[in-house]
């Protein structure tokens, strides 16, 4: 299933996620969405990803030169999806010569929810009855991140319920009480990225950028190879 949307002209930021269920592409102008595009890959490719940025650049009437920074989502998620983003990210913004941003993806989805004095805690399946998250609060028009990246027991996050405002996946993964569906974390991503882009941030290395994983994967778990998690 896709979902697309276009708006309007510029020197153009990508925004690019697949951290999450339903991976997304956005191309911002002038700090302003031009583009979206949402799909479920499944079992990501580097061909499926490519090919949906394609399909966006299209959408927009816009082409490859144009993009002038990548904003990146670079975990915690899926671990296929993360792995492949960020290597297709980086080698993007190194064959074209740009900036790249990176943020998480609980930064992301708080970016989208500018709810001011709300607690907000972004959350997607961790899966093995874990979820990622974090907590943020918007004061003065800014965004506060209050706690590291977490993978804490559904159970946990469920005993936060009536304190914090849960937004994204994991409110349908786990039936908790928030806010979901709602804009892409891709887009999110893309206005971090901008803001960053703006102030002449030159961004992360994309030689040394890698995934943030938070948890080793199943194939690591089952070598014995720790769990970590944040109170």
């Amino acid at each position: 299933m896709v979902k697309t949307s276009v708006m309007s002209n510029g020197k153009l930021l990508l925004g690019w996620d697949t951290a999450t269920p339903s991976s997304s592409l956005v191309l911002l102008e002038g700090g302003r969405p031009l583009a979206t595009l949402e799909l479920c890959l499944g079992r990501a490719t580097a061909r499926g990803m490519f090919a949906a940025l394609d399909t966006l650049l299209k959408l927009a009437n816009r082409e490859k030169n144009e993009i002038g920074a990548v904003g990146l989502v670079r975990g915690p998620g899926s671990f296929t999806g993360i792995r492949l983003a960020v290597v297709a990210a980086k080698g993007l913004a190194l064959s074209l010569g740009v900036s790249l941003y990176a943020c998480t993806v609980t930064e992301a989805l708080a970016r989208v929810c500018p709810l001011e004095g709300k607690i907000l805690a972004p959350i997607v399946d961790a899966r093995r009855g874990q979820g990622y998250g974090a907590l943020f609060r918007w004061l003065g028009g800014r965004m506060e991140r209050i706690t590291p990246d977490m993978a804490l027991d559904v159970e946990r996050w469920r005993a936060m319920e009536g304190k914090v405002l849960f937004v994204g996946p994991g409110v349908e993964a786990f039936g908790l009480h928030g806010l979901y569906p709602h804009p892409p974390s891709a887009l999110g991503g893309a206005l971090l990225a901008w803001e960053r882009w703006e102030r002449g941030d030159e961004g992360e290395d994309p030689l040394t950028l890698a995934p943030l994983y938070i948890r080793p994967s199943d194939a690591e778990a089952s070598r014995g190879v720790m769990v970590s998690t944040w109170d």
